[in-house]
């Protein structure tokens, strides 16, 4: 018993130390969003804004470009 709660207890700071979220993703899907709302004047997007990491970074920078093409092809009245 004394030795399940030492290994959890070491263990815990570990796992809460992980950041396990995707990045780069999470930096696609702002940068995209907040393309077309400011372009098209739709509304203000709120943004996590890390872009001291560099996965959060190139994916805001990829999801920006995903943004203005898509306005470009299909025009804001069909992204509404």
């Amino acid at each position: 018993m004394k030795l399940n709660y030492l290994l959890i207890v070491g263990l815990l700071p570990l796992a809460a130390a992980c950041d396990s979220k995707d990045w780069e993703a999470a930096g696609h899907q702002d940068g995209y969003a907040a393309t077309i709302n400011t372009a098209c004047g739709f509304r203000t997007t709120m943004v996590h804004g890390k872009f001291d990491d560099a996965d959060y970074a190139k994916g805001y920078s990829r999801g920006a470009q995903a943004g203005a093409f898509a306005m470009a092809q299909q025009g804001c009245e069909k992204l509404k």
